[in-house]
């Protein structure tokens, strides 16, 4: 790498998150934030050794959280180069069964909680006429599943706001990139269904090594690359 990036990776606690932060800790310094101190805490100790990290808890759901974990970390490592929004969450049942709350919670995170945290980012990314979003998305916002009304809306929500931002800024240097990620063994999945079928899925460092490519798309002129899709070896389940 040319030089080291601040990298800020939401979500960052757990599955997808966490395995991020151990693929970027040894080149970049990271900013990572979650809503459980404790995970965070974790990935700290598990990164590599002379890593920089700063961890801080935030709820992408909150403005104000949002606002502070970002004074946070431009105060402990300078303005964000990268953002990677990963934070999200799943509830999963026919739209008859799923409650006004739950609806809400699902676009609160995986919508609002984009929306926030690129706010956050994208004035100083534009002063400097340089930057990167990464928004870790989900194939179910161009596919369409059973039991997942909610999911799929603000997941197809999150791309068609990414999509429009891509345009307004692309010639201000900054390069904003979509990853529809399929099936991953994370604990966005029961129990009973990873025992099912955990031998076709993902794992999270699967998807943590696309993220590394991404990244490295920072510094290349002339490349951007906008959409990507991973899937398993063998499709959808």
């Amino acid at each position: 790498m040319p030089d080291r990036l601040h990298v800020w990776i939401t979500g960052a606690g757990r599955g997808i998150g966490h395995a991020v932060a151990q693929a970027l800790a040894a080149d970049h310094v990271l900013s990572i934030s979650g809503r459980d101190t404790a995970r965070l805490a974790e990935v700290v100790a598990h990164a590599p050794s002379g890593a920089s990290i700063t961890a801080h808890a935030c709820d992408v759901r909150s403005e104000a959280s949002v606002r502070e974990a970002h004074d946070v970390f431009v105060a402990s490592n300078g303005p964000v180069d990268v953002l990677i929004n990963n934070a999200g969450i799943g509830t999963f049942r026919p739209l008859f069964d799923l409650t006004v709350d739950e609806f809400d919670e699902q676009i609160a995170v995986n919508l609002r909680g984009v929306f926030l945290c690129i706010k956050a980012v994208l004035p100083s990314m534009l002063e400097r006429q340089r930057g990167q979003i990464v928004t870790v998305n989900s194939i179910a916002a161009v596919t369409a599943y059973t039991s997942s009304t909610a999911y799929g809306a603000s997941k197809s929500g999150a791309l068609a706001l990414t999509r429009s931002l891509r345009n307004e800024v692309r010639d201000a240097g900054i390069k904003v990139h979509d990853l529809l990620v399929g099936a991953t063994a994370t604990d966005i999945w029961p129990d009973t269904a990873r025992d099912e079928f955990g031998h076709r899925m993902m794992r999270p460092d699967d998807v943590a090594a696309v993220v590394k490519d991404l990244v490295a798309d920072f510094f290349h002129p002339r490349t951007h690359i906008e959409e990507l899709i991973l899937r398993p070896q063998r499709g959808d389940l």
